[in-house]
């Protein structure tokens, strides 16, 4: 149960830029929307509903939706309760009383760092500029730095980090 976790939340730390960007968008060329182009667009968009797809621009944006999910917010994945699973008396009788402080203080680090990876992914998909408008497939995204999606990543390895503690602290019966 713990490992599978971990895995997982290392996984996602590994594959990141997959995990976060979608590029499943396509944009009209900006010349084809130029005034001067009207009457070509009419006649793409009576021949080819809209425009001709084939000179669309394949355009990116960061997405919170595989992050919610590998963090157990959507009822999927190994992290789904994960902190009730931790807390458990049976798991909590597996650890040596004498790292009773320890376990709990790593159970606690690894709720807050969820918590706050929560919060952040979920405000992520509507305020990170680089969720709300496209950027071009290969480009990096304008915001990366401090966006709510790029702490929430951070506050995932802390919860790894947590994790990992705590799992060492548990001992096989």
């Amino acid at each position: 149960m713990v490992t599978d976790a971990i895995d997982a939340l290392s996984s996602l730390i590994e594959n990141w830029e997959r995990a976060t960007v979608d590029c499943t968008y396509a944009d009209v060329p900006r010349e084809l929307l130029e005034t001067k182009n009207k009457e070509t667009l009419l006649e793409k968009a009576s021949e080819f509903a809209l425009f001709d797809k084939s000179t669309s621009v394949v355009s990116c944006k960061r997405s919170n939706r595989v992050v919610r999910d590998y963090i157990g917010v959507t009822g999927k994945g190994p992290l789904v309760n994960l902190e009730k699973r931790l807390l458990k008396r049976s798991l909590v009788e597996q650890v040596d009383p004498d790292n009773l402080d320890g376990y709990f203080s790593a159970v606690e680090t690894f709720s807050q760092e969820m918590a706050k990876a929560n919060s952040l992914s979920y405000t992520a998909g509507t305020a990170d500029f680089d969720s709300v408008n496209n950027f071009a497939k290969g480009e990096a995204s304008v915001n990366e730095g401090d966006s709510n999606l790029e702490q929430a990543r951070r506050a995932i390895e802390e919860a790894n980090k947590a994790l990992k503690i705590a799992s060492s602290l548990i001992t096989v019966s």
